[in-house]
């Protein structure tokens, strides 16, 4: 553990077996170089669930002389989503989901295919997520086999539209999307997961610094238009106050809504326009995410 302590703004001492935690990775000057889930299923390994990007060799040139061994194995990778997925859940692994909490994580068989399960997702809904363990790991009889034990549940296949949309509604940040190494946890309205106060970490000296109310990243709410990568966002004098990293038309609130990188912390209340390749259209600055601030739903 005293390595992921190095690496990750989190107090990884903390993460119990059976449990996992969303986790920032910074570089030196403090910017975010990577985010994704670290995950406990057991006392003897850690898995880290990345974003897009290399990180496997930033961790290993930081690994030194630390007892630790890192291994990037070929996993299959499924998440299951919305109100019975957890019942499909329990059905196929036998796992109990009213004891198994959101953001825990186990090791089960489905249809005799070792795996990892977690109860997460990319969607801000209710579901699970499969990992497997080997590299032989068949992947299309799991799917097959889901898609059958899943008919009474409703299940179908979706594509990375629906996810892209439920993510946004859900304000889950993307890396290489919304996330960069320019900007660090405090900018992107992620500090909650950063913990000064614990031993030295990657980055920790140059957080320290930070201004750590000087958010970059934000909801922006259109009822005109649906928000599309690059639209700039301007206030009345027609000045670019910053562009959209992703959009889409919500059809829970029934209006465009994106995320906002704003070239500097500005006013929420100020009057806004969004710069479009159809014309301005009027818009607002909100928190995110855009509903169920408290994740009651995933936790249901």
């Amino acid at each position: 553990a005293a390595f992921l302590q190095k690496l990750f703004t989190r107090n990884v001492k903390k993460l119990k077996v059976g449990r996992a935690v969303y986790a920032l990775a910074c570089n030196h000057q403090g910017g975010v170089l990577m985010d994704g889930v670290l995950m406990r299923p057991n006392d003897q390994e850690f898995l880290y669930v990345q974003g897009n990007g290399d990180f496997l060799n930033w961790a290993n040139a930081n690994l030194g002389d630390l007892d630790a061994s890192i291994s990037d194995f070929n996993s299959w990778v499924l998440q299951v989503q919305g109100p019975t997925a957890l019942d499909l859940m329990t059905a196929v692994t036998g796992i109990d989901h009213n004891a198994f909490s959101y953001y825990a994580v186990t090791e089960a068989e489905i249809n005799g295919l070792a795996c990892y399960i977690s109860r997460s997702g990319w969607t801000g809904e209710r579901g699970f997520e499969i990992y497997s363990k080997d590299d032989d790991f068949n992947g299309e009889a799991l799917w097959q086999y889901l898609l059958c034990e899943g008919a009474p549940f409703q299940l179908m296949a979706s594509d990375v539209t629906s996810m892209h949309i439920r993510r946004l509604e859900a304000g889950i940040l993307d890396y290489g999307t919304d996330i960069d190494q320019s900007l660090n946890p405090f900018e992107l309205g992620l500090g909650q997961f950063v913990d000064l106060s614990k031993d030295d970490f990657i980055g920790r000296r140059a957080l320290l610094e930070t201004d750590r109310r000087a958010t970059r990243v934000m909801g922006l709410r259109s009822h005109e238009v649906k928000p599309i990568r690059g639209d700039c966002l301007m206030n009345e004098a027609g000045d670019s106050l910053g562009a959209i990293t992703a959009g889409a038309w919500s059809p829970s609130l029934d209006c465009g809504i994106g995320i906002i990188r704003l070239d500097r912390p500005i006013d929420p209340d100020v009057a806004l326009r969004l710069r479009t390749e159809t014309g301005d259209f009027q818009a607002e600055l909100c928190p995110l995410p855009f509903y169920d601030p408290q994740k009651r739903i995933p936790r249901l």
